[in-house]
């Protein structure tokens, strides 16, 4: 046969795709005809995970983000703890569950020697929602210290089955990796957090509690009834040691509630597509799709598919209050309308491709995390400015005074739990 071509419109899915492969070789009446198979396209040869992770993931950035905010904030509110005389603030007694009689909490004046042996930087991080776990994964390459641990859960058994034989399985860290990472195939709210002595490896939907829960890739969006998002928020606050951290991510601003956006970007191999199809005032809904086009022509189109509800930073925080957690820091970054030659495309893995700002500040990506590897090997400078239709992050700043409504923005919406405090069972 001759070369082969894009289908008549690229729109045409995957499915379809691998049916005119299978149907290529056969006669009119049903019969394969010798000799007149045809190769595999790229598009259904593609491993659509390794397409979604190129072109819209970024884990290196990502963990550099999770480990500075973790410091600023560990830094600011163990300190102030720390001070003499300092006493712990008063809860509502709906988001107060921990005995008065507590031990930690009793003694003395709440001085150092209460919060003293907390660490500044964490070591333990546990991914909802994980995916294909390349944040678990890479959360764990970046220190050799065998107290460097990652949890993944996910309810869906084939990309579990996928991380541990591509993501874990195949990395050139090997054993290192795979040994300080454990994944769970379950609904996120049957996973149980204790603490580590009371951990039996019998018990597959037990884990120790961590220092960060990260829930990322927008899965709040995922919750379009508020009480389901407060139920998942305060069964988070439960699975964190003290001085734990939440990280949520959210994107927004007036482009949001846009329909008929679609946008391409060029990656070299392959082109990823972002179309986002409609946006509901009435259930403050957006949906959309990634797909790739290959360099053969092959399609894969609406090769991941999603209806979020759009949540607001002001909404997210006082959800994340609600639960019980102690307080919520946001970090953002924010764009302008794009320009007219823009041709970038949002994914939904939030692309937090850059280094961190505070209070306005911005630090190189060298600045963020003292002693990390320098050599990303996926530099926004050398991939061709890699970009999100929610805007090329340069940097994310603290929010801590009146914005305006932005074009676009992703957020980090950061819940603070502080020692001695625990949610409601």
């Amino acid at each position: 046969m001759g070369k082969n071509r894009a289908p008549s419109s690229w729109l045409k899915s995957a499915a379809d795709d691998c049916s005119a492969s299978s149907a290529a070789g056969e006669s009119k009446n049903g019969t394969l005809k010798r000799g007149k198979s045809r190769p595999k396209t790229m598009a259904e040869l593609a491993d659509k995970h390794q397409l979604y992770h190129q072109a819209v993931q970024k884990p290196r950035k990502e963990v550099k983000n999770l480990d500075t905010i973790y410091r600023t904030l560990s830094a600011r509110y163990l300190d102030h703890l720390a001070k003499p005389g300092h006493k712990a603030r008063n809860r509502p007694a709906q988001r107060r569950s921990r005995a008065t009689s507590d031990d930690r909490c009793s003694q003395d004046d709440g001085s150092s020697s209460v919060f003293g042996g907390h660490r500044r930087h964490a070591l333990s991080m546990r991914e909802d929602f994980c995916g294909t776990a390349v944040l678990c994964a890479e959360w764990v390459r970046t220190s050799p210290s065998p107290e460097r641990r990652a949890y993944g859960v996910d309810i869906d058994k084939s990309v579990i089955d996928y991380a541990h034989e591509n993501t874990l399985g195949q990395s050139h860290h090997g054993a290192s990796i795979s040994a300080r990472t454990r994944l769970i195939c379950a609904d996120v709210m049957d996973v149980r957090g204790v603490d580590n002595e009371e951990v039996e490896e019998e018990d597959g939907l037990v884990l120790p509690k961590v220092d960060i829960i990260a829930s990322l890739n927008y899965a709040m969006c995922y919750f379009h009834q508020r009480r389901d998002l407060v139920r998942y928020l305060r069964h988070s606050l439960r699975n964190l040691n003290d001085f734990g951290l939440l990280f949520c991510d959210i994107f927004g601003g007036v482009e949001a509630t846009r329909s008929g956006i679609s946008n391409i970007r060029d990656l070299g191999t392959f082109k990823y597509y972002f179309n986002q199809h409609s946006y509901d005032l009435a259930r403050n809904t957006v949906r959309f799709s990634l797909g790739f086009k290959m360099s053969d022509g092959s399609v894969l189109r609406n090769c991941f598919s999603y209806e979020f509800r759009v949540y607001s930073i002001c909404e997210l925080k006082e959800a994340m209050l609600e639960a019980g957690f102690d307080d919520v820091s946001v970090w953002i970054n924010s764009r302008k309308e794009d320009t007219a030659d823009d041709d970038s495309g949002r994914g939904s893995d939030n692309e937090n491709t850059g280094a961190l700002a505070e209070n306005g500040c911005s630090k190189s990506s060298s600045d963020v995390e003292e002693g990390s590897d320098q050599d990303d090997g996926d530099s926004e400078d050398e991939d061709g400015g890699i970009r999100s239709s929610q805007g090329d992050f340069v940097a994310f700043t603290e929010l801590t005074s009146r914005i305006e409504m932005p074009y676009a923005f992703n957020a980090y919406v950061v819940g603070v739990k502080l020692p001695c405090h625990d949610a409601d069972a």
